[in-house]
């Protein structure tokens, strides 16, 4: 699946992954985020909420989907 967002240091300073309540310890460690550009996690999570509808990439993009940090995407 190619990713619809575009992995630049203007995105990244706009995303706001690491404030998902489903952002963990392994994801930081990691130094992960910016998923709807990078690709899902290979950290294990629990869904605990999703913010990707909130972020201003996914408004910009019109993305109509959530969790992408998961390997299993959901439609909003």
């Amino acid at each position: 699946m190619q990713l619809p967002v575009a992995y630049s240091k203007e995105n990244m300073e706009k995303c706001i992954c690491k404030n998902c309540p489903s952002y963990n310890d392994c994801m930081g460690e990691r130094n992960q985020g910016l998923f709807c550009a990078m690709g899902r996690t290979h950290c294990e999570f629990e869904r605990r909420g999703c913010i990707c509808e909130e972020c201003p990439i996914a408004k910009e993009y019109n993305l109509k989907m959530s969790y992408w940090c998961s390997p299993t995407i959901c439609a909003v």
